[in-house]
């Protein structure tokens, strides 16, 4: 009885450990993207665009040209989202539609239907993973 209490003890340590592990990683994984410039971030963006798409040097240049220009315009998250009224949020998710709507207009005149085919796949795949790990996180809670 004595041996499994122990063990069972060095096992709960474990997965504690390794939970604050993961936490950690997202802080500083937040911390980090907070402190990038936005040239820095349009960079990074037309570097994992240019390897997925393969990118010609002339569309890498359009598609850096046109998210720095979308980091520059780009509004600060609202630390206090849940304390905005439904006007204000929907105010703030249709501009942020807008947004998207123009980016993607302003892609398809730099893209090939099929770069654009497969950008609109990932795109879809993000938002999926995205809504999936929000549902975890939720579940989780409760």
């Amino acid at each position: 009885m004595k041996k499994i209490l122990i063990i069972f003890m060095a096992l709960a340590t474990f997965a504690i450990n390794a939970q604050n592990k993961n936490s950690e990683r997202k802080e500083n994984r937040k911390e980090m993207k907070a402190n990038l410039t936005p040239e820095q971030r349009a960079d990074l963006k037309t570097k994992k665009m240019t390897l997925a798409l393969d990118l010609t040097a002339s569309q890498q240049q359009k598609v850096k040209q046109l998210i720095l220009k979308a980091e520059n315009e780009r509004p600060e998250r609202p630390e206090n989202w849940k304390e905005m009224t439904d006007t204000q949020k929907y105010e703030a998710k249709s501009a942020m539609m807008d947004r998207r709507i123009a980016m993607k207009k302003d892609l398809k005149e730099i893209l090939t239907e099929e770069q654009m085919t497969k950008w609109e796949l990932q795109q879809g795949h993000k938002r999926d993973r995205s809504k999936a790990k929000r549902n975890m996180e939720r579940k989780s809670r409760q």
